[in-house]
């Protein structure tokens, strides 16, 4: 087998995860919704002086045209279809393979122990462990008003694990693992993967329930990521670049490949998109986004754009990028123009909101990665693989006259 230098991760020493709340402290509960006058779920603890928690009413429950994939029905299959023609690649598997076994033997303790609450987090909630890239002070913040049941909204979309109501079955990857079929790590190299259990977790047995590709905690984590980062475009960047940390944790501990956290990222990029276009779960996101952000500054006394996050912009922007690829060779033609999904612009509002839709497609264009790397689609639909979404959210970006776009370097 021919062996090459393994792409690192630049992890940033500075995000350290946060202790998980006790179990009495009630960000994992049951979330809030009012019904006739009064709240459902964990009550909010209340201070004076301070923004009232308003739950969603109930018809935020039902009737988000995004609850059917824009990709087919249930599914997001034709997202990663290429996978099914890299399979035969004995290469880029062998590759595949070699990258996660290094990744998995040599990981540090404080790198076990991030990818071991990382992965605990996907069924109680990713706000809490998320909350590290905000920084410090905005993260501890985020952190008390989940303690206090006080984002009742933002919970409801985008905490409390698979309930969350900006997920759903269609994001949950259950029918694109049954029809790609591809065995775990720990499956594949029974003997060279290190299981890093921990006690009252079924890490390994509840993954060899499912199949590999695509990772379902990376398109979770990207999609809650995504959505957050819309929400708080000040730290964008930096709430990207987490989630796709969530996701290499997933190939540290052994129950991913890194083909499989790309279509993961590619998948949860696709399902953040469909929330974000449909109307009435964009008024709930904003909704939600409103509250985030008037407790977050009463908190702390500041505007967002005022605190400092855990990592500079450009720091987030080359963690996210590298863990596009992984350091993985290309398979396919370089030089290929990029085709920008249809769905895609419009996640680029909160961060470009003077821009027209063909100008942030422009962005997208003029920010993405290279063509020819493993799961491009270099078909008319677009590539979700090329898509760097943190470097367009990131970006600099100057109009001329008559309109036309570029992306300062």
């Amino acid at each position: 087998m021919k062996t090459s230098r393994l792409w690192v991760p630049a992890l940033v020493a500075a995000l350290v995860l946060p202790d998980a709340p006790a179990a009495d402290a009630g960000p994992f509960g049951v979330p809030q919704l009012q019904v006739a006058g009064s709240s459902l779920g964990s009550a909010p603890v209340l201070h004076d002086g301070a923004p009232l928690p308003v739950p969603f009413t109930p018809d935020y429950l039902v009737g988000y045209v995004s609850d059917v994939s824009s990709h087919g029905l249930i599914t997001y299959y034709d997202v990663t279809s290429q996978f099914a023609s890299l399979r035969g690649n004995e290469e880029l598997m062998a590759r595949n393979l070699e990258f996660t076994l290094a990744a998995n033997n040599s990981a540090t303790p404080e790198l076990i122990a991030r990818a071991q609450q990382d992965s605990a987090a996907d069924s109680e909630g990713l706000l809490f462990a998320f909350s590290d890239a905000l920084g410090d002070e905005l993260g501890g913040a985020m952190r008390e008003a989940l303690a206090e049941n006080r984002l009742p909204k933002t919970e409801f979309l985008l905490g409390n694990g698979y309930s969350a109501r900006a997920g759903g079955l269609a994001s949950s990857l259950v029918f694109d693992k049954m029809l790609h079929g591809y065995p775990r790590p720990f499956e594949v190299a029974p003997g060279s993967v290190v299981r890093h259990d921990l006690p009252g977790y079924q890490f390994y047995e509840a993954a060899g329930e499912s199949r590999s590709f695509p990772s379902g905690h990376a398109n979770q984590a990207v999609w809650v990521s995504t959505l957050l980062g819309l929400m708080l475009p000040e730290l964008g960047p930096q709430i990207l670049a987490r989630g796709a940390d969530s996701g290499y944790h997933r190939v540290v501990m052994g129950v991913h490949f890194p083909l499989d956290v790309v279509g993961g990222r590619m998948t949860g990029t696709a399902a953040a998109a469909d929330r974000w276009n449909d109307p009435k779960m964009r008024d709930a996101l904003q909704q939600a986004a409103a509250e985030l952000r008037a407790e977050l500054e009463w908190r702390t006394g500041r505007p967002v754009a005022e605190l400092v996050p855990a990592q500079s912009a450009e720091a987030a922007v080359e963690q996210y990028t590298g863990y596009m690829t992984f350091g993985l060779p290309p398979v396919g033609e370089a030089g290929v123009p990029m085709i920008v999904p249809p769905a895609a612009p419009d996640l680029l509002l909160s961060h470009h909101p003077g821009l027209t839709y063909g100008q942030r497609a422009e962005v997208l264009r003029q920010t993405a990665l290279r063509s020819g790397h493993a799961l491009d689609h270099p078909g008319p639909a677009g590539s979700w693989q090329r898509l760097n979404l943190a470097a367009a959210w990131a970006a600099e970006v100057s109009v001329a006259p008559d309109g036309t776009v570029s992306v300062e370097s």
